[in-house]
């Protein structure tokens, strides 16, 4: 009877944190750069029909590979085009790696390391937030996170005839799919891992094992198409992608993204704030518990995996949050392969952490008070603040209750619950706080406006000036003109320059002549232009920027 209850609490609780999960991806608009970006191009995809050469705001944008433009571009064919379905690909990336930790944790070590490595994944604040958040990255880690499992499955199970092979073809798969997902880091990842892992194991079996007689053919069915088509599509793309967006990138500041080396540490700290305590224990003593020499270990291969992305960026001229979260998954079974289970100080640690990161979170609230730019933000934002406080201390008094009665995986229960709930306010919290982080304001302002003339709305033009703000063209559903601005534009404009306007003194003469026309700019632009006595009409203005009409 106690197995039976227990199996239907677990199950009720997955299927409510199913439902959350994808419930978080909608209503929220879309934040600006990235989420505006990147549902902007397969928009663009769609409607301008270039499957093989992306473009933002009718510009060519050779940065990233396509395979989630091309998903969630189907998505909004099938679906329609929404905040749910631009963040679909991403809300269904990150489930299924909670899917996957938790079948390769039972396959490895029974179903209750599957269990906690699904706890500790989901309150991982890093990995929900980048799991409703629309971006690359969770795409890429996951499937990073099944080219490691296939490989670790196939190690494992070497001895199985035939079996292996195909675990590795899968392996080889996800690998091909991560390179089209973001480029050449869907590769290194596992191969530098590997590398790493073979010359420290000395486990050489594993170089006989990698199948490469059907897997190397297979990578390239999968990867290489598209790459021979954009280099016939476009004359600079092999040398824009490969030493601009990896090399140059990687080496040197051209991003502006310049951080200190320790960047990471304090990034990877809050983001897996309630299960340190476990992660520290388990990078010490997994090499407490090894298995001989010349044999697999996949705790040795997932500590390595989890080492070499966290010291390969840190290395890197070019810093992003996002960036660590393809450890976060290995870092969780690490923490789920420890046979000693959850000691009750391990929990009791966590359970302090999550009620001094609900304190702190009031804290720096106050503290930003002072601010008048944050104290509108925390106005909009405190009755939601307020919630996301009390899930992590109740979080905290629940795994505290079950720890000291010997119930560890209950407490573990508890507190990973409570953060994820508290990283799905946070999400929340953004929906009223719109105007600051979004265009979609802007682009229904400018479309009331539009809809006063239907015959000519598509003509006439819409500039936006020394300012660019990603969702703003995803919303207007039409691209813009771009006006002193450049940016990640600099290739398409220098490819097809009349898509822009170089300087503010010519764009006042365009302007001039307009019958009518709509521009966005800063208001440090609109003083200037008012100065100069250039004929505006004010229709909206936001705290950083003023929507204006020619008449």
């Amino acid at each position: 009877m106690f197995r039976l209850r227990k199996s239907w609490l677990l199950g009720a609780a997955a299927v409510f944190c199913t439902l959350l999960w994808f419930a978080l991806l909608a209503e929220r608009p879309l934040f600006d750069p990235d989420e505006g970006r990147y549902a902007e191009i397969p928009r663009e995809m769609l409607s301008g029909g270039d499957w093989v050469i992306p473009h933002l705001n009718a510009l060519v944008y050779l940065e990233k590979p396509p395979l989630q433009y091309w998903l969630t571009a189907l998505v909004f064919r099938g679906f329609g085009q929404n905040e749910f379905t631009a963040r679909l690909c991403t809300g269904l990336a990150g489930f299924l790696s909670l899917v996957t930790v938790f079948f390769l944790g039972r396959a490895l070590w029974g179903a209750e390391a599957g269990v906690r490595a699904v706890l500790f994944t989901s309150a991982s604040t890093l990995f929900v937030l980048l799991g409703h958040q629309l971006t690359l990255d969770m795409l890429l880690s996951f499937w990073l996170t099944a080219a490691l499992s296939c490989f670790v499955l196939a190690q494992a199970r070497r001895d199985a005839p035939g079996a292996w092979r195909y675990w590795m073809l899968g392996c080889w798969a996800a690998m091909a799919l991560a390179l089209l997902t973001k480029g050449l880091i869907g590769v290194l990842i596992p191969a530098a891992s590997l590398a790493v892992y073979v010359a420290w194991q000395r486990d050489w079996t594993v170089l006989r094992r990698l199948n490469f007689r059907c897997g190397l053919p297979l990578f390239a069915a999968i990867a290489a198409p598209w790459f021979v088509l954009a280099a016939r599509a476009n004359p600079q793309f092999l040398w824009f992608f490969f030493v601009r967006e990896h090399f140059q990138r990687f080496l040197t500041p051209i991003e502006h993204r310049t951080e200190p080396w320790w960047f990471f540490a304090p990034v990877l700290v809050v983001g897996i704030m309630p299960w340190l305590p476990q992660v520290l224990r388990a990078l010490v003593s997994v090499f407490a518990d090894r298995v001989p020499r010349g044999q697999f270990d996949a705790a040795i291969l997932l500590w390595i995996w989890c080492v070499f992305v966290l010291v390969f960026f840190s290395f890197s001229d070019s810093k992003l949050i996002p960036y660590i979260l393809p450890a976060v998954p290995a870092l969780a079974l690490l923490c789920a392969s420890q046979k000693g289970g959850e000691t009750c100080g391990g929990l009791l640690a966590g359970a302090l952490l999550s009620l001094a990161s609900s304190m702190g979170l009031l804290a720096y609230a106050s503290g930003l008070w002072s601010s008048p730019q944050a104290r509108e933000l925390l106005l909009l934002i405190s009755p939601t603040l307020f919630w996301t406080c009390a899930l992590l201390a109740l979080g905290a008094i629940i795994c505290a209750a079950y720890a000291l009665r010997g119930r560890p995986l209950a407490a573990l229960a508890g507190l990973c619950g409570s953060w994820f709930l508290a990283t799905g306010t946070i999400l929340i919290a953004a929906i009223p706080a719109q105007a600051l982080f979004s265009a979609k304001e802007v682009a229904l302002a400018l479309q009331s406006k539009l809809a006063g003339s239907p015959g000519e709305s598509v003509e006439v033009p819409i500039f936006a000036v020394q300012w660019y703000q990603q969702s703003l063209t995803f919303y207007l559903q039409r691209p813009v003109v771009l006006v002193d601005y450049r940016d990640e534009f600099d290739l398409g404009l220098n490819q097809d320059p009349q898509r822009g306007i170089p300087t503010l003194e010519q764009f006042t003469e365009t302007w001039f002549y307009l019958r009518s026309g709509f521009a966005v700019m800063p208001p440090r632009t609109w003083d200037r232009l008012s100065a100069l006595g250039v004929p505006m009409r004010e229709i909206a203005r936001y705290p950083d920027h003023v929507v204006i009409s020619r008449r």
